[in-house]
């Protein structure tokens, strides 16, 4: 990736408030960002958009699929996509899943941005 190059962030979860507070901190910060409330427009906008990083819940009950199968999708469509699952269960069967999907980082709910700021230069940094 090219440093001179405005990053692309996909924010993915169910819950707008979250979509929207994370989209604008990261605006500022200099990122073109996306954002989606469900699986289905998650996919779309990264087949449109291509970021270059995704933050995808993994608990979505209202949309048509969670967030792991949002995460299979992208893989289908860039099997290098750099997605970091979010997700406020320490369930290991979904983070083994996700795992195996290709997720490269997890982050806990309540999530804090500055752990968003350390895994995305940690992500950035073991892909370049």
């Amino acid at each position: 990736m090219q440093e001179n190059k405005q990053l692309k962030l996909l924010v993915v979860d169910d819950e707008e408030s979250i979509v929207d507070y994370t989209m604008k901190i990261y605006a500022r910060k200099g990122f073109v960002t996306f954002g989606a409330k469900d699986g289905l427009t998650a996919v779309e906008i990264f087949r449109k958009e291509k970021p270059d990083i995704s933050l995808i819940d993994i608990n979505m009950p209202y949309s048509p699929f969670d967030g792991i199968e949002t995460l299979r999708k992208i893989k289908e469509l860039d099997k290098d996509a750099l997605c970091i699952m979010v997700t406020c269960s320490s369930d290991s069967k979904n983070v083994e899943k996700a795992r195996s999907l290709g997720a490269c980082a997890y982050i806990f709910k309540p999530v804090r941005i500055e752990e968003i700021d350390k895994v995305i230069s940690q992500v950035r940094g073991n892909n370049r």
